[in-house]
């Protein structure tokens, strides 16, 4: 290898590393850092009784558009929750409804995450789904969180808690062949009197007949 060639891949190498070392991060919760404080705040929760529950950037995207438009008036309230999330690309399993709302928890009026959450866990709307409290919303196992707060006095600070449960390919079990039993031998030799095959039985009786007729 030339000399301009041992110098060259030490500097390729350093420029490449950060970039790999990007990749290798996990995905927010958030597209910012107020709405990533308050995905972690859920998470790290003494009484979140899901047994996992982790980051989903499309959640997290479509979080952040819901914020955004509800705090500026501008959402169309006949489009609910499951539809805004089936909307944004992101899979529910098939008995989820396609409209309703088992996934959205909101809260506004405030800029700061702990008073957010607080506000999430003590609403009876809320507490069991930011929590996990019953089975349904303990599958639900994506976070995806957003905020928008702008210098607008009309609009409101507002939060949105998104949680699903992702849609699955169900498990297929391919069976092994069972090879087919082998025939029993069909002859006179066995015990043809215990046999099912009435066919033997009668060939068998003839056969034995005739014998006793020679000897």
């Amino acid at each position: 290898m030339s000399g301009f060639m041992r110098v060259i891949l030490p500097m390729l190498a350093v420029a490449l590393s950060p970039v790999l070392q990007a990749t290798e991060e996990p995905v927010a919760c958030g597209q910012n850092a107020a709405a990533q404080a308050l995905a972690e705040a859920i998470m790290a929760h003494p009484d979140q009784a899901r047994p996992e529950l982790v980051c989903n950037e499309q959640l997290a995207a479509i979080a952040q558009q819901r914020a955004e438009s509800l705090a500026k008036n501008a959402h169309d309230p006949d489009i609910t929750p499951n539809q805004i999330v089936v909307d944004g690309g992101f899979r529910f399993p098939s008995y989820y409804p396609v409209s309703g709302n088992q996934v959205e928890a909101v809260a506004r009026d405030t800029r700061e995450a702990n008073a957010a959450l607080t506000y999430l866990t003590e609403s009876g709307k809320h507490h069991d789904q930011i929590l996990g409290k019953v089975e349904f919303f303990a599958l639900q196992s994506q976070l995806g969180v957003g905020f928008y707060a702008d210098d607008d006095p009309t609009n409101h600070p507002q939060w949105v808690v998104l949680t699903a449960e992702p849609w699955l390919p169900p498990k297929v079990v391919f069976k092994t062949e069972m090879k087919a039993p082998k025939p029993m031998k069909q002859d006179c030799d066995t015990d043809w009197q215990r046999s099912d095959n009435e066919f033997l039985k009668r060939k068998c009786s003839r056969l034995k007949q005739s014998k006793r007729k020679r000897d």
